[in-house]
């Protein structure tokens, strides 16, 4: 059995709990807050940001997980020091915020480091836009894209520089996800829905080729924005928000091949986040309020009749 979580992202939102198994997904509790951004889990704790605690300034919030998933002991607010706080990492403890309207990554409590620079593709880029942060997939250093300025930034974690690399000009780094068989990391461009494949050494980032998400016929506006890796690293997953669908590719050539497969119609509008659990896809379309739910088949998924309800939701986490 596993405990589902789920940001969203509304005055009257909050934290809503599910439990899933053997197909069948059950509510359990929703904890009311203000327009939670984002969750990540460690241990048997869980970091949540809010997007405006201290005027303009988002916040981070922790609760204690119980054996049964609940929720307890939520703590006082910790400023992220930044404006839209929209993604967070946690490792021992220490936790990272990108700070998306103010262009800063933050180490919680200890250091703030402010990007510089813009993009040609205004006005979605008239500045500095951070919007994740993670460990490498050795946990040796931290990943930053800066969606303003089409950089994705390497540093220790103590918020040290190593290297820096771009995405092609325009077209805007959002998230990444990280091979564990192949030195590649996978980047969703959100301003042009494509993925670009970088080989990884010792934290140093080299752009190999960049891919298409959308549909060859596809005509008007579309931005990515999740983008998940199977547990075999078979498929690559990205959702786009305007096609309102999730791209599956296939990934070959050691990891630096992406071929498009299929795509699903998530069946709502603008698929902020998504995961596959147990087989089964959540999606979190954030503006038809919904989460809709899709079993695998074969390369593909095809839609379950269930749906959950809920206000603006933008993050989907398990454990």
């Amino acid at each position: 059995m596993k405990d589902l979580y789920f940001a969203a992202c509304s005055e009257d939102g909050g934290i809503y709990h599910y439990k899933f198994e053997n197909g069948r997904t059950e509510f359990i509790k929703k904890y009311d807050m203000d327009r939670p951004m984002y969750i990540a889990i460690e241990d048997d704790k869980m970091y949540v940001i809010l997007r405006q605690v201290f005027d303009n300034e988002s916040a981070v919030v922790t609760f204690d997980i119980n054996e049964d998933g609940s929720l307890c002991n939520m703590t006082m607010p910790i400023s992220a020091r930044g404006v839209c706080a929209c993604h967070l990492c946690v490792e021992n403890g220490n936790v990272y915020t990108a700070n998306y309207l103010s262009g800063t990554v933050s180490w919680l409590e200890h250091k703030l480091v402010a990007h510089t620079g813009a993009g040609p593709n205004k006005p979605r880029q008239d500045m500095p836009h951070c919007h994740y942060v993670n460990l490498t997939a050795d946990k040796k250093y931290l990943l930053v894209c800066d969606l303003g300025n089409d950089t994705v930034y390497t540093y220790d974690k103590e918020l040290r520089e190593i290297s820096r690399a771009s995405v092609p000009a325009g077209e805007g780094c959002r998230h990444l996800v990280m091979s564990q068989k192949n030195n590649v990391v996978y980047c969703v461009n959100e301003l042009s829905s494509t993925v670009s494949v970088f080989d990884i050494n010792d934290g140093v980032l080299t752009l190999g080729e960049t891919f298409s998400a959308l549909p060859c016929d596809f005509e008007g506006v579309s931005t990515a924005a999740a983008i998940r890796l199977s547990e075999d690293e078979k498929y690559l997953y990205t959702s786009n928000r305007g096609d309102d669908s999730v791209c599956i590719f296939e990934i070959s050539n050691n990891g630096r091949t992406l071929t498009q497969k299929a795509f699903v119609n998530v069946c709502g509008e603008s698929p902020r986040d998504f995961d596959i659990i147990d087989d089964t896809m959540f999606v979190t379309n954030e503006r038809t309020n919904n989460v809709t739910i899709f079993r695998k088949a074969g390369e593909a998924f095809e839609k379950a009749p269930e749906e959950l309800a809920m206000p603006n939701p933008l993050c989907v986490v398990y454990r």
